[in-house]
């Protein structure tokens, strides 16, 4: 037996193709983010803050399904950066936004990519920014506080969707 009739067993992927278990893993990582976005937009709502063992965890077993995908190519530092903005602009606008907005994103960070954190986040501020117009024209302006991770988790659910 040759090397040619050897190889025809073998089954190879073409480049850029993943391994189904990969697809697998990426989509287990994708309910871990989406229970992390539920549990603490429940949490936002009802307490203005997040669940900071939920939010650890998740963001450590996202992290090992990433490193599980990608092994040492793991393009997890870029994915941090929408969590690190929003928490520089926690830090600049003195407690306007939420910390918790941030480190929530940073958690997303270990279950998502750079570009589906991107996604979700504009898709929450935009949903966010609708929600503030409503408020505004019905008459309930003002400094009023609301919680964000509930339209992190609807921007998280367009992206899904779409």
């Amino acid at each position: 037996m040759g090397i040619t009739q050897i190889s025809v067993f073998v089954r190879v992927a073409p480049p850029g193709m993943r391994h189904e278990g990969c697809r697998m893993r990426q989509e287990i990582a994708r309910v871990i983010a989406l229970f992390i976005l539920s549990v603490n937009s429940f949490t936002d709502i009802r307490r203005h803050e997040i669940n900071p063992f939920l939010t650890i965890a998740g963001g450590i077993s996202g992290i090992t399904f990433l490193c599980m995908e990608y092994g040492r190519d793991t393009p997890f530092p870029s994915s941090l950066l929408p969590g690190i903005f929003f928490l520089l602009f926690s830090f600049i606008s003195r407690g306007a936004v939420g910390a918790g907005d941030g480190f929530v994103l940073i958690a997303l960070a270990g279950c998502l990519s750079v570009t589906e954190i991107f996604i979700t986040a504009v898709c929450g501020m935009f949903l966010a920014s609708v929600y503030a117009g409503i408020m505004l024209f019905c008459g309930f302006g003002g400094r009023k506080r609301f919680a964000f991770v509930p339209f992190l988790l609807g921007g998280f659910v367009l992206y899904l969707m779409f």
